[in-house]
């Protein structure tokens, strides 16, 4: 019997929705630069006034979208492997059910919506449209693995391609954390494997001129941003920081991310930063927003939880699915004025419309099914846990304190040194 799962209220954190609406938002006025610019090129619209280089680099909010979906789609696998209570975990099918309403159905009605704004305005620039006979790849998240596809339509819709190849070989990941040992350094091992594993292939990218652009745009090139996010939720489980250590991690990952930005805005092409660049990209950016996600997970700061950007990251998805359409739109008719600013007040409001329409009208209602529905045994209820199988997970949890415990000599006449889980 499928049960019905808390109100959405109670499931959202006001302060990951901010940082949602962050993100969300620096993507929106990095394109609002972008699509105002003669040439609708990133590269060759550079120079060296301090407003162009703070523009270009507010394309780091892709980055912290990539380190939020690693935290908290992760992070219930390392909590349920710590306190050795497997059943915890996320089913296959309730996890699997679960993604597919949350960024099916609104994604779906975007690749519609924008090719219904967008093929009219054929030729306008900014505007590339993919061939009409490989559309059906947009639906499959598949848009990536053509030249004729990547980066065309709704050009930001690249990284849902990437998003949905994470969510598939995740629960595998999940799977290793569930039979590792329940210590932190067990389950950081995956994450740390997978960050390698992403540096080892941004370093081989890097060194070839002419590798097709799609590889840059895959989940192993990504994979580091992702790993970070995971090992954030490995280290934050069951941990609370205090409110010192809080601050410190917050002005330690905003300080990280500005220096992401100045680093690539500093970088000289073929200079040696740059090359270095390509192998490390937004890595220290990434790390920032590791520490500040797992700060606003486990002690959220009010400024983050401000209504009006809480509210921003509910329509974050719908936000991000809709605003170069409407942009692209706009410019095409002759609405969107030439300058940032103006196009980002008379942009904003027309695409938070419609994200609105998106969360109310699809996402909410896809949402909600999703955590009712019992499609394909999603949404069961877990079968009760027996007393002997408590027990024994108490005995697993009591035998790691105790090898951590006595991992450290007792001081004379005093009691053991208990190490923190």
């Amino acid at each position: 019997m499928p049960r019905s799962g808390p109100s959405d209220a109670a499931r959202r954190n006001a302060a990951l929705d901010g940082l949602r609406g962050i993100a969300a938002l620096s993507v929106f006025a990095f394109h609002a630069w972008l699509y105002t610019l003669d040439r609708v090129r990133v590269a060759s619209a550079r120079d060296d006034s301090l407003g162009a280089h703070f523009a270009a680099e507010l394309r780091i909010g892709l980055v912290l979208f990539f380190v939020l979906s690693g935290f908290l789609l992760f992070r219930p696998w390392p909590r349920a492997a710590l306190a050795v209570q497997p059943w915890r975990a996320p089913r296959p099918m309730t996890y699997a059910v679960h993604r597919i309403g949350r960024i099916v159905p609104a994604y779906w009605l975007a690749i519609v919506g924008s090719a219904l704004l967008l093929w009219p305005l054929a030729g306008e620039p900014g505007v590339r449209l993919p061939p009409l006979e490989q559309l059906p790849l947009f639906f499959l998240f598949a848009q990536n693995l053509g030249p004729r596809t990547l980066m065309t339509l709704d050009p930001p819709m690249w990284t849902l391609a990437v998003e949905a190849s994470f969510y598939l070989v995740l629960p595998l990941i999940g799977r290793l954390a569930l039979r590792a040992r329940p210590t932190r350094l067990s389950q950081a091992a995956a994450p740390l494997a997978l960050l390698a594993l992403g540096v080892a292939f941004n370093w081989w990218l890097a060194g070839r001129e002419a590798a097709p652009l799609a590889l840059s745009k895959s989940l192993a090139a990504m994979l580091p941003y992702f790993a970070l996010g995971m090992l954030a939720a490995v280290l934050v489980a069951g941990r609370r920081p205090s409110r010192g250590a809080a601050a410190a991690l917050l002005a330690g990952g905003a300080a990280l991310v500005l220096l992401d930005g100045w680093l690539h805005a500093s970088a000289v092409a073929g200079s040696e930063l740059s090359q270095a660049l390509r192998v490390w990209r937004d890595l220290p950016a990434a790390i920032g927003f590791a520490a500040i996600v797992a700060v606003c997970a486990e002690r959220p700061p009010r400024a983050l939880a401000a209504r009006p950007l809480a509210r921003s990251g509910e329509l974050s998805y719908g936000l991000y699915l809709w605003h170069v359409p409407v942009l692209l739109w706009l410019r095409a008719k002759g609405l969107l004025p030439g300058g940032v600013v103006g196009a980002v007040l008379v942009g904003l409001p027309a695409s938070l419309a419609l994200a609105w329409l998106s969360w109310r009208l699809v996402e909410r209602p896809a949402v909600r099914w999703s955590r009712r529905t019992g499609l394909l045994g999603a949404n069961a209820e877990r079968p009760a846990v027996s007393e002997a199988g408590r027990r024994s997970a108490g005995r697993a949890r009591s035998r790691t304190r105790s090898s951590r415990a006595g991992a450290l000599p007792a001081r004379s006449g005093s009691r053991p040194h208990r190490v923190p889980g």
